[in-house]
């Protein structure tokens, strides 16, 4: 009958209204993939609920990191590799600080404020935007996260605010810095392009080499745009001159310049037909040189393949992870007697910078007595060409390498029975 039918026609017409709220009041599911003010997202949906860009490569939404831990993250739709992270960063835990699965969100209110809120409602993170109710999010084929007002304005875009992974045409600029760990690549005040190790107890640029000005390192510090981007094609190119040119060179290919957690920063292109990212640029190539990669006290020792080591009478405070230093099994204190303590030489080792002293043109005797002699001196290097003389306090950038004209030599009590530790 016409009443029975105009009454299925208004359940249907409910029904629909229905379901069109609850697709409004998460994330959008229609082929423009935005969110609009009021829209929110949860872990719980992190399986099917997701921004993604129009070609698909890029998708944004919740990515897990354990088992009642999430991110709000960007990453490569077909490797679930992530490429921006919202979440702060812990560099001594080395991990984002996650929200959990059951009453986080990630929502757009009604101020135009992107915000990432956990179970108790604290906020984790924001956008900092107040474009009012007709801001829209979405995610671009760059894998640019984007907050767009009214007037369709750029207001806030993840490529400003990069974590540890720069994009093709994602500029890395003044005041932005990549960082994986405690390691960071970012322009120096002298428009150098820099990798620094800015750990616990000591700060060090490692590349490019500090032993030579910026010059001899082939770097144009007189160029303050101080902007380094990725190009389509695989260049990276820098405007203080340093430069990579990708090993598979050319358009079409997926790219990414990532600094990894063991200091290195490097090009990685997407080889589809394997599924797999490949290495096809790097920008230090002898990775002893990269500083904090062992730890505190540690060496990293190229003779029989990279592998980080600790020196004799110490051992690993976390055989897991040398970022958590080796210890010594001993102490030396202003109480103990010199002559209860003796050394151990290490061919050709070195830990570079903060000496306690140097001195000339002296004995390696001279040199051995000035360190056992002083409380504070754990160990010294002795280059014996020149008779330069090194004593240290602290024991970081450890390396032993073939050419290197010196030894090291470690205090270690008399009773020494030469263990050493060792992990490839």
């Amino acid at each position: 009958s016409p009443e029975r039918r105009k009454m299925a026609a208004l359940l249907f017409l409910a029904l629909l209204s229905s379901l069109s709220f609850h697709l409004c009041s998460c994330v959008s599911a229609s082929p423009w993939q935005t969110m609009t003010t009021g829209s929110y997202m949860r872990p719980e949906d992190h399986d099917r609920i997701f921004l993604l860009s129009p070609d698909t490569t890029f998708s944004c939404g919740f990515h897990r990191v354990g088992t009642n831990a999430f991110t709000f993250s960007i990453w490569y739709t077909a490797m679930k590799t992530v490429v921006w992270t919202a979440n702060p960063y812990s560099a001594a835990n080395g991990y984002y600080s996650p929200v959990n699965l059951h009453g986080s969100r990630i929502s757009l209110n009604q101020d135009g404020n992107l915000v990432l809120a956990d179970t108790n409602g604290s906020m984790v993170w924001e956008s900092k935007t107040s474009s009012g109710k007709h801001t829209i999010v979405s995610l671009l084929d760059t894998g640019n996260l984007v907050i767009n007002d009214s007037s369709n304005k750029v207001v806030w875009q993840s490529f400003d605010s990069p974590t540890d992974t720069l994009l093709p045409w994602q500029k890395l600029k003044k005041d932005i810095r990549l960082a994986s760990g405690y390691h960071h690549l970012y322009f120096d005040n002298d428009n150098v392009l820099r990798l620094l190790y800015d750990g616990p107890d000591i700060t060090s640029i490692y590349w490019p080499s500090p032993d030579y000005d910026a010059q001899k390192n082939g770097r144009n510090r007189y160029n303050s745009t101080r902007v380094a981007f990725l190009d389509d094609k695989g260049n990276f190119v820098s405007s203080d001159g340093f430069k990579i040119v990708a090993s598979d060179s050319g358009p079409g290919i997926k790219r990414r310049i990532t600094i990894d957690h063991d200091g290195n920063f490097r090009m990685y292109s997407l080889d589809a037909s394997a599924r797999k990212w490949v290495v096809t640029g790097q920008a230090v190539i002898q990775m002893c040189y990269v500083h904090g990669l062992c730890g505190k006290n540690g060496l990293c020792d190229y003779s029989e393949g990279l592998k980080c080591r600790c020196p004799p009478e110490y051992v690993m405070v976390d055989p897991t992870d040398w970022n958590k230093e080796c210890k010594p099994t001993f102490t030396i204190g202003s109480n103990q007697p010199h002559d209860n303590f003796t050394f151990v030489k290490q061919p050709h080792a070195d830990f570079y910078g903060f000496d306690l002293s140097s001195n000339q043109s002296i004995s390696f005797e001279a040199c051995w007595d000035i360190c056992l002699n002083s409380s504070s001196c754990i160990s010294f290097t002795y280059k014996g060409g020149d008779g330069w003389c090194y004593t240290k306090n602290i024991l970081y950038n450890g390396q032993v390498y073939p050419y290197f004209p010196g030894d090291n030599y470690m205090k270690v009590p008399k009773s020494f029975n030469g263990s050493a530790s060792s992990i490839s």
